[in-house]
């Protein structure tokens, strides 16, 4: 029996079930020939009271209380020695003191605060609903109409490089592509029209997805197939499967390769409310009722009143890097009492037990982009894993297989209190050559200062499957940087970044950088540089941006690079995301060496797409392009036997149906998103995945004879997909109606009347009887105070709904 509130038990005495004196609680059973007795008692923890009535058996002269009644006035029991029934003798109760007071019937039990629930303080955000997904097509598409082919040659000559290129071996999630791939890519997509188009199907079985561009160019056209997969994630076990084209995994010291085969993998966003990396549990004990206010970085973050006992603040400290949490509430004497802690919050970690996986294996993608089916010969492998082994260290692993290749490394973050993080990893290559590689980082991140240092090497043949598609690896790479902010406006970062022997050269750069905010608007930003691999590299850049209000700005910049000296001055005014409309931007560009540059574009966002039209003009020692494009994005959509025009869909979207109502507003976050068609329909189509998002119908315009039941839901889509959010919306067919007997006198107030459906209803003032729903043809029964009874028959139209019929004649009915 669970515990009773202590108001459970007045309400006990009021109803007479309590007996006097000091056997108010204890009860009798039809145990006690056995030696058993039940006692409902006043349960106390460590002298506060819990507020609830616990049921205790007294067994062989031993209390005995079970988890349940535990759990519920706030007592842990997962470390308890529970017997086969879920219940503890109390004088087995390891660290456990207790007393019953058979003169109170109260039980007290004095423990160690660890072994309490703490209380949860401040606001706990629901959890989002339940993942729907309807089902449907989606087509997005993305046009490009140009009237000048400009080669990838032509263009870099005929431009300046601002500064100094620093080449990156592109460690990380994203994936590789070598130097010739990406000229070949350009090439092909490089034609007088391009269509990009992607279609899904997408159900509550997955999504199934198939990408491509469609190009034209001297009456020839082609179509260049880019990815086809099904994707298909168990919400309850957060993971992912995809069969078809993928990005291999990685981490952040190895390299994405594209694959064809098959991949599961572990997806933390189908859980948005879970926090996966290690959080400070911020709490403390208050002897007495007192209101506690949490500070970090000397901003108060939430408060709340605690009971009294441990308690913990409900959310996670809204800091990333080292901070300092204060904890103020009131003692018993009224004394305000401060707990400080330092605290450092790193994301990257993952709390203990927690793992972060992914197993593929297929072909290695190549010529992505350029060619529709080119992958190895040979299948590979790919997996990786992050495990949390405790709150201070995160373990590392990834592994690589192919003919010709094994690759294995691991590595580690480990969190060094609140001094930073740091990050290390070593790996290894065989096959046909063998190779090492390490890395090793370090980040600390404050309000007064930030370090980061990362670094990766390798020696020998080192080589992974990037290598084997074209993609050396660098031999050497490193990273430093130290970020001073000055107040709350102003910050300088000092940055030295070095690489060897990558795709894109060699570089050892030294930068610089300041930027601050002035006043409301105004913006400066400037960059001191040098590339001691490159002569005459010194370099600076400065620039302003002004914001002028109405999604208006304009900016300024002066670039000197060796021996380039440009200015550049740039307008633009941003398209309202929600209402749509126009957009601009113009930028010219003049420097030394008679290098002229200048860009127009206009842009326009309607319900249905996104469209823009461009002009580029470029000229630099004697190479020069012009160029004018037309560029269109949007999608297709069927669902709900409809096929509608909307804005391009990123990831998912929701088709909101009001049944056969037409223009009726819909909201999304309390904004306007728009009407819906004339078949009841309006696509949203930016919805998160697997996020609360909140939408609503604004029903102040309606009809008066239309029938909301709700006008407000929630709900999360599955990531790719689209949800139908159906708001029950129907036609009123309620009246009222004027009810007179024979004489044309109104029925008395307070007659009860009765429908033929069975609906009652009471006759008000003036005969006047409000009736909610009506058919075509009615008839009531009224019994009047006097015993005598009448019927009335009238037909109504839905057309009438919400107005006044009659007079109707209710007619006496012989006894």
């Amino acid at each position: 029996m669970p515990a009773i509130r202590r108001s459970a038990i007045a309400l006990a005495s009021a109803c007479g079930l309590m007996a006097m004196g000091s056997v108010a609680f204890a009860m009798q059973t039809d145990d006690d020939a056995q030696g058993v007795r039940t006692y409902y008692l006043e349960a106390f923890l460590n002298g506060r009271d819990s507020g609830y009535i616990v049921r205790v058996d007294r067994v062989a002269g031993q209390f005995r209380i079970s988890a349940d009644e535990l759990t519920d006035i706030g007592v842990r029991t997962d470390n308890l020695p529970l017997d086969d029934d879920r219940q503890i003798a109390l004088d087995a109760w390891p660290g456990l003191h207790y007393e019953y007071r058979e003169n109170d019937q109260r039980l007290d039990l004095i423990l160690p605060e660890a072994q309490l629930v703490p209380e949860r303080i401040g606001y706990q955000s629901s959890p989002p609903p339940a993942p729907q997904s309807g089902r449907g097509l989606v087509l997005n598409y993305a046009t490009h109409l140009q009237s000048t082919r400009v080669e990838l040659e032509r263009k870099e000559n005929a431009r300046r490089v601002r500064m100094p290129l620093q080449g990156a071996g592109r460690y990380g999630d994203k994936p590789l592509m070598s130097e010739e791939e990406f000229d070949a890519y350009y090439e092909r997509r490089n034609r007088t029209f391009t269509a990009f188009g992607e279609l899904r199907l997408f159900s509550g079985a997955g999504v199934l997805v198939n990408s491509g561009y469609f190009t034209m160019n001297s009456g020839q056209s082609r179509f260049l197939r880019q990815d086809s997969y099904w994707t298909y994630t168990d919400i309850d076990a957060m993971r992912t499967w995809t069969v078809g084209d993928y990005v291999g995994s990685s981490l952040a010291w190895s390299r994405s390769v594209r694959l064809g085969g098959i991949s599961l993998s572990r997806n933390f966003e189908v859980r948005p409310d879970l926090v996966t990396f290690p959080v400070p549990a911020l709490g403390g004990t208050a002897v007495v009722p007192t209101t506690v206010d949490l500070y970090i970085n000397g901003l108060r973050q939430m408060s709340g009143d605690a009971t009294g006992g441990p308690f913990v603040f409900a959310n996670a400290p809204a800091v990333t890097g080292a901070g300092m949490a204060r904890i103020v509430f009131d003692d018993p004497l009224g004394r305000q009492v401060a707990i400080e802690r330092p605290l450092y919050v790193d994301p990257r970690l993952l709390t203990p037990h927690t793992s972060d996986y992914a197993v593929q294996i297929g072909y290695p993608r190549r010529a992505y982009g350029s060619r529709s089916f080119d992958y190895a010969d040979t299948p590979a492998a790919n997996a990786s894993l992050r495990y949390g082994v405790t709150d201070a260290f995160t373990l590392e692993a990834h592994t690589e297989l192919a003919d010709r290749l094994h690759n294995l490394g691991v590595g580690g973050l480990l969190r060094l209190s609140r001094f930073g993080v740091l990050n290390a990893s070593a790996s290894g290559s065989g096959g046909d050559g063998s190779g090492t590689q390490f890395s090793f980082g370090y980040q600390y991140l404050s309000p007064a200062f930030s370090v980061s240092l990362q670094g990766i090497t390798t020696q020998d043949d080192y080589r992974d499957l990037g290598s084997l598609e074209g993609s050396p690896i660098p031999e050497r790479q490193w990273y430093a940087a130290i970020s001073l902010p000055i107040g709350q406006r102003h910050s300088i970062t000092l940055a030295h970044s070095r690489q060897e022997a990558s795709q894109f050269g060699g570089s050892n750069v030294l930068t610089l950088s300041y930027n601050g905010t002035f006043g409301k608007r105004t913006n400066v930003f400037a960059n001191l540089f040098r590339d001691s691999q490159t002569s005459d590299s010194l370099g600076a850049y400065l620039g302003i941006i002004v914001n002028l209000g109405a999604r208006t700005s304009m900016s300024a910049s002066a670039t000197r690079y060796g021996d380039e000296r440009t200015l550049a001055l740039a307008a633009n005014r941003s398209i309202d995301y929600d209402n749509g409309g126009f957009g601009w931007n113009v930028q010219v560009d003049a420097g030394n060496d008679d290098f002229r540059h200048g860009m127009g574009r206009l842009d326009y966002r309607g319900r249905y797409g996104d469209a823009s039209v461009q002009v580029e003009h470029s000229d630099l020692h004697g190479a020069s392009f012009t160029n004018t494009s037309l560029f269109a994005t949007g999608a297709l959509v069927y669902m709900d036997r409809d096929l509608m025009a909307t804005r391009q869909i990123y990831d998912s979207f929701g088709l909101v149906s009001t049944g056969d109502l037409a223009n009726v507003p819909v909201l999304r976050e309390n904004r306007l998103a728009g009407t819906t068609n004339k078949e009841g329909h309006l696509i949203i189509p930016d919805l998160l995945s697997y996020r609360t998002n909140r939408l609503a119908i604004d029903t102040l315009g309606l009809p008066v004879d239309v029938l909301v039941e709700s006008d407000r839901l929630e709900v999360a889509p599955r990531g790719q997909s689209g949800v139908l959010v159906r708001f029950p919306v129907g036609h009123y067919r309620g009246a009222s109606v004027i009810l007179v007997d024979e004489q044309q006198q109104p029925l008395p107030v307070g007659t009860g009347v009765t429908l033929d459906n069975g609906q009652t209803a009471i006759v008000g003032y003036d005969g006047l009887v409000f009736l909610p729903s009506l058919q075509d043809d009615n008839r009531l029964r009224a019994e009047l105070d006097d015993g005598t009874v009448c019927d009335a028959m009238f037909s109504f139209d839905a057309s009438a709904a919400a107005t006044t019929l009659g007079p109707v004649v209710c007619r006496a009915v012989a006894p």
